[in-house]
């Protein structure tokens, strides 16, 4: 009689039951890890969303402004959904007939940004020699309105990032 080879109902139970402890372990720090992921990319479109904006003003020696909204500006300094960067002819901060929309970019989903400057506008502007306009301060990042990350703009434009202090706010 030839000898059959497998496994065992008890010895495939145990091995789902050894599998199932493994996952849920794993599952936190999966979720973690993706949950960082989902952030990073939401710094990163910003970013490169302003490196375009003022490198535009600089090459195109015209005032670009960044806001969030769909044709006009929203008037809220909360950015969420999308990114409108534009040719601000009149420098007004708004998307004007006449003006062009160089890129209209949506947001990451579940995440946005808290725009605080010194001068309390929902928009951002730069310059044709990179500056910001008077308009120098910090996007924070929020999810669920808890803040996780910040992009600090100075004066001339250049831009860096830092972890949220405890006491920032996400409206």
């Amino acid at each position: 009689m030839e000898r059959m080879h497998g496994q065992t109902l008890v010895e495939l139970m145990v091995c789902l039951l050894i599998g199932g402890i493994m996952l849920t372990l794993a599952l936190p720090a999966f979720t973690s890890t993706l949950q960082r992921n989902q952030q990073t990319q939401a710094v990163n479109q910003l970013l490169g969303a302003l490196h375009y904006a003022r490198s535009s003003a600089v090459m195109g020696r015209k005032t670009i402004a960044l806001c969030s909204g769909d044709a006009p500006c929203n008037p809220e300094q909360t950015w969420q959904n999308q990114l409108l960067i534009f040719n601000d002819l009149n420098k007004n901060g708004q998307l004007d007939n006449g003006e062009a929309l160089l890129q209209q970019l949506p947001l990451s989903k579940g995440y946005s940004w808290y725009w605080s400057n010194f001068r309390s506008r929902p928009y951002m502007q730069f310059e044709a020699d990179g500056t910001t306009r008077a308009l120098n301060g910090t996007l924070t990042l929020c999810h669920a309105d808890t803040p996780t990350r910040q992009i600090v703009i100075n004066l001339t434009g250049r831009a860096r990032l830092q972890a949220a202090p405890g006491n920032t706010r996400c409206s």
